[in-house]
């Protein structure tokens, strides 16, 4: 995975765990590719996509800052990492020679165990 979608995944994570919150600032371009050693380009393309997927924005007199997270944003992330998820349970169960009902079971034991239940 290109280092710019490292930095990319990292900072979404952060916003969508809520450990970084709407206001809070990101290290600036500078600061951030001198901290991780890498380009100021690779840290301006992570940003300038972020930026495009509405997740952080300029603030005068602020840098980069996180914005609010509308609920369908949050929902088509979680989307995506479920699928993504599954698809590699799926491809394990196939591999280990369980069955959908197998699968399934062992979701539901996972789901309990979790507490959401």
């Amino acid at each position: 995975m290109p280092l710019y979608e490292q930095i990319k995944e990292q900072i979404r994570a952060a916003v969508y765990t809520g450990v970084l919150k709407p206001g809070d600032a990101l290290p600036s371009l500078r600061e951030l590719a001198r901290d991780l050693q890498v380009s100021l380009i690779t840290v301006t393309r992570a940003y300038n996509d972020l930026a495009t997927e509405g997740l952080v924005g300029s603030r005068q007199g602020k840098g980069s800052v996180v914005f609010p997270i509308d609920a369908e944003q949050l929902r088509s992330h979680v989307t995506t990492r479920i699928d993504t998820a599954l698809t590699e349970a799926v491809k394990a169960a196939v591999v280990g020679g369980l069955n959908l009902d197998d699968l399934h079971d062992q979701l539901e034991r996972v789901w309990e165990s979790e507490g959401t239940n």
